[in-house]
């Protein structure tokens, strides 16, 4: 019976162990890591172009903008090589840019096509565009990411490069999905800040399309899918948080879009899979400062691309971004 008994201790420990050291860092990856999407990957899939709805188009100039520079810079804090466009406004003397971040598992061509709304509202003669590749997307390099978190970094990277290169000085970030969290963590995350305030330079607004707004709990729910245990994401979760510097807790609206009161416009969907529209609802409830819009039966990110819709979702966007002009 000792003998039994033992075998069975040791048994159970060397599970506990493999479980440790290999399930959770596997549960883990499935958060920070995935597959760069690079501009020659969406291009030779006809199912993504068609999903990223940008047809023949590949660059600014084929919106209109001829004048674009396309940009190499680094990373905020880990050197890590970045990759943009600048569409400089109509007008001189601009000082003010709208930077539209891409998602996870995306890339710049996919965030390409509002330039389009740009376009026909004339807002190239209020604002300078920004499009980045933030890291491992595109045309930037493969890197980890973290649900936003070092997204953010990148996206307060551009700041300081358009700062440097362009003088400017005043932002709004229109953020898609991760990218619609990353920007709502760069103008919350301490050091972000405090780099923004010792360099000059402000976000007055936020524009959140389809956005994860609780990455804890849509991740919890994802794992639920996948028929995870509550225990064993809790744990793996544990091993996440220390990846974002113990800060998951506040990747959620309910106190990032609280903490810092920036107008924030929110475009949304009742059937998106990808970023469940409760969550959203119960992040975003009772805010004053953030105004909702929502849109029926569209996929994740795809709201814009339906002619029933694209009248409704311009109108929203133009007239928030003219709002009290900075």
């Amino acid at each position: 019976m000792k003998k039994f008994l033992r075998i069975l201790a040791i048994s159970i420990v060397l599970i506990v162990l493999a479980f440790y050291f290999l399930a959770i860092p596997k549960f883990v990856s499935l958060i920070t890591d995935y597959d760069r999407y690079t501009f020659e990957y969406v291009t030779s899939n006809p199912e993504m172009v068609e999903n990223y709805g940008i047809g023949s188009n590949r660059n600014p100039a084929d919106y209109g903008f001829p004048n674009y520079e396309e940009i190499d810079y680094e990373t905020l804090t880990d050197g890590l090589a970045l990759n943009g466009w600048y569409v400089p406004a109509s007008k001189e003397g601009i000082k003010q840019t709208l930077m539209i971040n891409h998602g996870r598992t995306s890339n710049r061509l996919k965030t390409m096509k509002y330039l389009a709304l740009v376009k026909e509202q004339g807002l190239d003669s209020l604002y300078n565009i920004f499009i980045p590749d933030l890291r491992n997307s595109g045309k930037s390099e493969e890197a980890k990411t973290a649900l936003g978190y070092e997204f953010a970094e990148d996206i307060v990277g551009s700041m300081k490069m358009l700062n440097e290169r362009f003088e400017q000085t005043d932002f709004v970030l229109y953020g898609f999905s991760m990218g619609a969290m990353s920007s709502a963590i760069a103008v919350n995350r301490p050091d972000l800040v405090q780099f923004q305030k010792d360099n000059g330079l402000k976000v007055h607004k936020l524009i959140l399309d389809s956005p994860l707004s609780n990455v804890k709990e849509t991740s919890r729910l994802a794992g639920k899918e996948m028929g995870i245990p509550d225990f064993i994401f809790n744990l793996a979760w544990g091993s996440f948080d220390n990846e974002v510097d113990d800060w998951s807790d506040k990747m959620k609206f309910s106190y990032l879009l609280s903490n810092n009161k920036l107008p924030t416009l929110i475009l949304y969907s009742d059937s998106d899979a990808m970023t469940p529209a409760p969550i959203l609802e119960e992040e975003i409830e009772g805010e004053m400062n953030v105004y909702p819009v929502l849109f029926k039966d569209c996929d994740h990110v795809q709201i814009y691309t339906r002619p029933e819709y694209k009248e409704r979702y311009t109108s929203r966007v133009n007239m928030f971004l003219r709002s009290n002009d900075l």
